[in-house]
């Protein structure tokens, strides 16, 4: 019967899994070699697990051992986030809003959002990454992250959906090019062009392929990328047109770029995200109105607006 697992054990694994070596795992925990070999060795007595395979003197880990580790990643997150509390509140301030986002606001508007909390919130301290919807989601589960901005087209497990925004799309162009005379494009005007298009199947990318499917066009497609601010870069670099979400579109045409007006109209879901069992803090909530002021813009303004 597995024993009471020993949380130094547990930390010499986590440690051992992450550096690959019996060396590393005993010079970052301050332990000689042989007690980091016992402790990992107890722990697989501890566990009933075998969780490394001797090998010419090297440990290699198990499959067992990369499961157990995703549940030792989640226990040690939590007291890392304890620890880095700690230290917030040594250095007198109130806390740590951590955030992870999709980089269509992590390059664009997320960076006046956090200035404007931080003039607002003095002594908050504030964390940031930005990563695919997925990977955020996993994220803000896991308490890794205290509010995400993730694409709705993804499948939600225990998270809450405090905010929505429905951003619509246009098409962005290079300057000088052919369709820059028209006010509002559609998709018969993308036949022969080259469309830099999403290499991930989201409902926006979705929604493309349905309209150019239904109008029988079928445009080259040369270049594919997931990030909407690199198919704006790769378009002001003559790689084709995109259709690209509104905040997108705006920081294109700051750049130097062209966009216009798609229709029919195709929309980018964007959703806040938070995990349902923690309770909102006072820096969420003013977060969360900062946030509010900066999207209402991009929802159903006119482009003269948003790049004034």
């Amino acid at each position: 019967m597995p024993r009471r697992l020993s949380h130094r054990g547990l930390q010499a694994f986590r440690v051992m899994m992450l550096t690959g070596s019996v060396s590393a795992t005993a010079a970052t925990m301050n332990l000689s070699q042989p007690a980091v070999s016992r402790l990992l060795k107890e722990l697989e007595l501890d566990t009933g697990l075998r969780l490394f395979d001797r090998t010419k003197g090297r440990l290699v880990p198990t499959a067992e051992a990369g499961l157990l580790l995703d549940e030792v990643q989640r226990s040690f997150v939590g007291l890392d986030r304890i620890a880095s509390a700690v230290g917030e509140i040594r250095k007198g301030r109130r806390g740590t809003l951590s955030i992870s986002s999709l980089p269509i606001l992590a390059s664009s508007l997320l960076p006046k959002m956090v200035g404007e909390f931080l003039r607002r919130a003095p002594g908050v301290a504030v964390r940031l990454d930005s990563a695919g919807s997925q990977t955020v989601t996993q994220q803000v589960m896991t308490g890794q992250y205290d509010i995400g901005f993730i694409s709705i087209s993804v499948p939600l497990a225990n998270l809450q959906t405090v905010r929505r925004y429905s951003l619509p799309c246009r098409c962005i162009l290079p300057p000088g090019h052919r369709l820059a005379g028209k006010e509002v494009l559609g998709p018969g005007d993308l036949e022969g062009e080259s469309l830099v298009s999403a290499s991930r199947r989201t409902l926006m990318d979705t929604q493309v392929q349905a309209l150019l499917d239904r109008h029988g066009v079928s445009p080259a497609m040369p270049v594919e990328t997931p990030l909407l601010p690199l198919a704006s870069l790769l378009v002001l670099e003559g790689a084709g047109v995109a259709i690209v979400d509104a905040i997108t579109a705006a920081h294109h045409e700051r750049l130097g770029g062209i966009s216009r007006r798609f229709e029919p109209l195709v929309r980018l879901e964007l959703g806040m995200v938070r995990r349902l069992d923690a309770p909102v803090t006072s820096a969420e909530a003013l977060f969360m109105e900062i946030c509010d002021g900066q999207m209402a813009r991009y929802v159903d303004q006119d482009m003269d607006e948003l790049t004034a």
